[in-house]
């Protein structure tokens, strides 16, 4: 019995765990980016850029050359931005 209940409670935490709760509809809903689509960045490049970046082009496997507004160009991890 004793045992029954440690196996809930770590139950519990496991489904509590913020890495299983969605941060981003990025992790809700995936889409393939495109070029010339505007995404939202999860960290801004700098403390005076926006918040979110043009995609131009990719230039690897998960990766994209983007326009960030007030910052410039940049080259975007598929992971950093939805």
């Amino acid at each position: 019995m004793k045992l029954n209940l440690v196996k809930q409670e770590l139950e519990k935490l496991y489904l509590r765990s913020p890495e299983w709760i969605p941060t981003s509809p990025r992790e809700i809903i995936w889409q393939e980016p495109e070029p010339n689509t505007w995404v939202q960045l999860l960290e801004q490049p700098s403390e005076y850029s926006a918040d979110q970046a043009l995609l131009l082009c990719k230039c690897g496997d998960r990766e994209w050359v983007a326009w960030v507004p007030e910052h410039g160009e940049v080259i975007l991890h598929e992971g950093q931005f939805y």
